[in-house]
């Protein structure tokens, strides 16, 4: 065979053979060659003679090769075959995707992130952990368009490694150690990610609060699509939310309300003994108590208002002076707060938060003795839970005292 008939053959060989390099192929391929560190070249970068058609064909041959294997054995592969931490961002590039100009602020994880305007949205209801079912303690972005994004939340103990907390709290991680899996930054802040088939997941801490954000997909430019959402997040931990959901209803069978709080046991809740009377020193058996487990309990109770008196005057005289530390503002001063469509009066002391409310001519007090930094965010949802049933209230012997 002569060179013509040669080149003719390998002409139509090539013509024939596969014309595509598939996706996987080529983006193991750019990867390798966005990690190598790059060696002078010992060719030449232009040559003074054209190649000849003869000598194309083993070059491209040993070019084919040449991808091959470093797809095959220079990427880190996992026991799944899913390569650690996945493509760079320039490798894969989001197609067919719509825009993420929405925002959407979590009510109980900390956090902010754009999204495409057409999506079902489905926010945490719970705290991360506390749910019946794996996803409730999740804010969960479904857009249909296979690839849903999902976030969550939770307190580190102080005195934990983030890294061995993260395998205890969060083991995932397509099976990698944290502390080996690739950096990603979120909001300014270190994080890990890792990357498994049809799965990226990152956990990123900051304010004292460990996050995991995770893209279940079905596409092949799933990275891209999962760097272009972190870019939009906005890690807020000082609105995180740290305590369950309030699930179990309470009414009481003295004060005349009902509440909901998280059971934990025979020794949650403890119903008022007797009617309050504000004029007395001894109120503790007159209150309705849930206690959280969570360095906090709330207190509820409740009394007729005598005929005559101003509100604001009655609950200074009366409900103020047991403030042992002189926290307590005159009540025409406090904030205003509604409990159960009522407008009312709330305070905030070292210790403590509380309200009181008016509703069928009863006064309402209630309070949340806490040692936490987000007490407020508690009480407001132990609140929020608050239905007044003055019809309900025992009748007292005689009329509290004015």
């Amino acid at each position: 065979m002569n060179e013509n008939e040669f080149d003719l053959a390998a002409r139509a060989w090539l013509e024939d053979g596969p014309t595509q390099m598939s996706d996987r192929a080529l983006l193991s391929a750019l990867e390798e060659i966005h990690t190598t560190r790059q060696r002078r070249a010992v060719w030449p970068a232009r040559r003074a003679t054209p190649v000849s058609n003869f000598a194309r064909v083993p070059i491209a041959a040993v070019l084919v090769v040449a991808v091959g294997l470093l797809a095959i054995n220079v990427v880190p592969r996992l026991p799944d075959g899913s390569s650690v931490g996945g493509p760079s961002p320039s490798a894969a590039q989001a197609v067919d995707f719509p825009d993420l100009t929405t925002t959407f602020v979590s009510p109980r994880n900390g956090f902010s992130i754009k999204h495409p305007d057409s999506i079902a949205l489905t926010p945490a209801e719970e705290l991360w952990g506390w749910g019946e079912q794996p996803d409730e303690g999740f804010d969960v972005l479904e857009t249909g368009l296979a690839a849903d994004f999902k976030g969550a939340s939770t307190k580190v103990p102080d005195a934990d490694s983030i890294d061995d907390h993260v395998s205890e709290y969060a083991p995932g991680g397509c099976g990698v150690p944290r502390s080996h899996q690739t950096e990603i930054t979120i909001d300014g802040q270190s994080g890990r990610i890792s990357e498994c088939p049809n799965r990226i997941e990152a956990t990123v801490v900051a304010g004292g609060q460990l996050y995991l954000f995770i893209l279940s997909h079905d596409r092949s430019d799933a990275r891209a699509i999962f760097d272009a959402w972190v870019a939009t997040i906005d890690l807020t931990p000082e609105t995180a939310v740290d305590f369950p959901a309030l699930t179990t209803t309470f009414v009481s069978p003295t004060n005349g309300f009902s509440f909901r709080y998280r059971p934990r046991g025979d020794e949650t809740l403890r119903p008022a003994k007797e009617l309050w009377d504000p004029a007395s020193d001894e109120i503790d058996d007159a209150f309705d108590v849930a206690v959280t487990g969570l360095a906090a309990a709330f207190y509820g109770a409740s009394t007729e208002i005598p005929d005559g008196v101003s509100i604001d005057e009655w609950v200074d005289a009366s409900v103020i002076k047991h403030d042992p530390d002189g926290c307590m503002e005159p009540r025409s001063q406090q904030a205003v707060i509604t409990v159960d469509g009522q407008s009312g009066r709330t305070w905030e002391c070292p210790g403590g938060i509380g309200a009181t409310v008016v509703a069928g001519g009863r006064l309402y007090l209630f309070i949340l003795g806490h040692d936490r930094s987000d007490a407020r965010a508690l009480f407001d949802a132990f609140v929020a839970t608050i239905d007044l049933r003055p019809e309900g209230a025992a009748v007292p012997s005689s009329t509290p005292s004015s």
